[in-house]
């Protein structure tokens, strides 16, 4: 009888792959639960507005989300922002304010401000400008000098405080910071003033400009309608010689999918400006892990409409866009909460709930998502303590992690002991080494080819894990040989706030444990190690090619006899 089971065994795991050899898969939740998850450095956020005076005033206390928009003014810092217009008496007395070096008080209140955000466990994008209050108002931007002083003044601040700021826009010039409506503005000046603050900030800090024009500018690119093409020679001239900043400059948009232009956030005359299909081929590359989002807007009169969920579900992949404005615009804010999300993209099927809205789906898809969809772990961990996995993680989400993160294995069980049949308990964690990056952990690749669309990757990363978990004598004075213990991957950010993503596996235990279960494991000192080869830990991501045909929005692909629509939708 030993004999067949052995046989039977073996035999199972000649089905499996090679990689496979010597471990177990495990029986696991792999689906997407659909619900809507708090992870950081994603999301739609909440604006806040910060006004520092020389005095100092008042930071924000209570930030207004998990996720804000830090919109700082230094309004009072500024010859050109008028502050008040006092017209008492008959008089009308225009109050402004006085372009001078940002004072230790207003700085200590910035500083205060993000430490408040740090103690409420939420994450900020950050942007300042000297628009008084925010109201859009023209021509406050003080004098170049006074702006390069105020950079050079602001990045020690900044510097300090990239484990909660998700991105700086980088605003300081026009209405609003998003450098129009100022006479004063030039590319020139806005380049050096970015390059000014990317040189005094450290590299975890990703700074946003406007539009691509500015970005291309910062990058130095001067004929972008020639030049600004991600295949082009000179483009990688530049971007060998700009090396990982070219990863580091990214935009935001606050006229996103208002019109095919974005509200000329994208150039109608390629000749000129960087067109939509330019910059977005721009975003997908080399702003894998850069933040990228804004505000949606209603379509303008007479132009193409492509605000919808619809869209989002094929461009957001390909821009990686990670957060917008819950506020703005409103209406259309509103219109996707009532309009139901019409396809299936992978675990997101209408037919799965009675009514999937549009803005759920787009909330849900905002940055990274996880899902683990399989799980092949040692069974048994023997003397030398060596613990090892094969996963596979889909990232279902537009974008993926824009900060590093940590991951660690958690082991977890109990067992009655005694003649009263107490109860013993054991949890310790497992760091992993640096390798096991989740920045990696990319999200499915769209590409146009001529007049083609072709999905090249489909979210799906391999990740191989290799770990001592020790032997549990020095963890518990109880023995567990034998006992099935669960086992658990985190990932979690670095203290002092120390929070876990959160995968989309509906897993009751995955929610006490901050962690995702990936199976059960027995130890047996007796034995050695389980796995009679090396595995090299580190992320392998599978590539798929399939042939896609596209028949102007309407994109299908093609895996052998198999149809699919784009996002994942099975066809008939």
């Amino acid at each position: 009888m030993r004999r067949f089971v052995l046989a039977a065994v073996a035999a199972a795991f000649l089905q499996a792959p090679l990689f496979a050899a010597g471990l177990v898969k495990q029986s696991i939740d792999t689906t997407d639960a659909m619900a809507t998850l708090e992870n950081f450095d994603r999301g739609f956020y909440t604006p806040q507005v910060l006004h520092l005076k020389p005095s100092g005033g008042m930071p924000i206390e209570k930030p207004s989300g998990k996720l804000l928009h830090l919109r700082a003014e230094i309004s009072e810092f500024s010859s050109n922002a008028w502050l008040s217009i006092d017209t008492t008496g008959g008089k009308r007395d225009t109050v402004r304010g006085v372009s001078q070096d940002l004072t230790e008080d207003a700085l200590n209140v910035l500083q205060q401000t993000f430490d408040n955000i740090r103690d409420f466990g939420g994450r900020v994008i950050v942007r300042i400008c000297y628009d008084p209050w925010y109201n859009g108002r023209s021509n406050v931007t003080p004098a170049h000098e006074w702006v390069l002083k105020h950079v050079k003044q602001l990045a020690p601040v900044l510097s300090k405080n990239t484990d909660v700021i998700v991105a700086l826009e980088m605003g300081m010039h026009g209405a609003y910071g998003e450098m129009h409506s100022d006479t004063s503005i030039t590319y020139d000046r806005v380049a050096e003033a970015v390059n000014m603050m990317l040189r005094n900030t450290p590299p975890e800090l990703k700074i946003l400009t406007r539009t691509g024009n500015y970005s291309a500018k910062v990058l130095g690119f001067d004929n972008w309608g020639v030049d600004f093409h991600i295949d082009g020679e000179k483009f990688a001239e530049i971007a060998k010689a700009k090396g990982d900043t070219m990863y580091r400059v990214g935009m935001f948009n606050d006229g996103y999918l208002g019109t095919q232009y974005d509200y000329g956030t994208w150039g109608a005359d390629c000749n000129t400006s960087i067109c939509r299909e330019e910059g977005v081929a721009w975003l997908e590359k080399y702003g894998i892990n850069t933040p990228y989002g804004g505000e949606a807007l209603t379509t303008a009169s007479g132009y193409e409409v492509i605000n919808t969920p619809e869209f989002l579900a094929y461009e957001g992949f390909r821009t990686h866009t990670s957060y917008l404005n819950v506020q703005w615009n409103n209406n259309l804010i509103d219109s996707w909460k009532k309009t139901p999300f019409k396809q299936k993209d992978f675990d997101y099927d209408p037919a799965r709930v009675d009514s999937l809205s549009g803005f759920k789906y787009i909330n849900d898809h905002l940055g990274y998502r996880f899902v683990l969809r399989e799980s092949w772990i040692t069974d048994t961990v023997g003397a030398d303590g060596i613990f090892k996995a094969k996963l596979r993680i889909q990232n279902v989400g537009f974008g993926n992690l824009t900060h590093k993160v940590k991951a660690s294995l958690v082991v977890n069980g109990t067992q009655q002991v005694g003649m009263l049949d107490t109860l013993a308990y054991i949890y310790y964690e497992v760091p992993l080494p640096d390798s096991i990056d989740f920045m990696k952990v990319h999200s499915r690749k769209i590409e146009i080819k001529g007049a083609d669309t072709v999905m090249t990757f489909d979210g799906n990363n391999e990740v191989l894990i290799e770990a001592k978990l020790g032997s549990l004598k020095n963890q518990s004075p109880e023995d567990w040989t034998g006992i099935p213990l669960e086992v658990y991957l985190k990932v979690c950010n670095d203290d002092p706030v120390k929070e876990c993503i959160h995968f989309a596996n509906d897993e009751t235990r995955n929610r006490i444990s901050n962690g995702v279960f990936i199976g059960k494991v027995v130890f047996d000192e007796s034995v050695k190690s389980s796995i009679p080869r090396s595995l090299s830990t580190r992320d392998i991501q599978k590539q798929n090619a399939p042939f896609v045909q596209r028949a102007r929005n309407s994109v299908i692909i093609r895996d052998g006899e198999k149809r699919y629509k784009l996002n994942g939708a099975k066809l008939k």
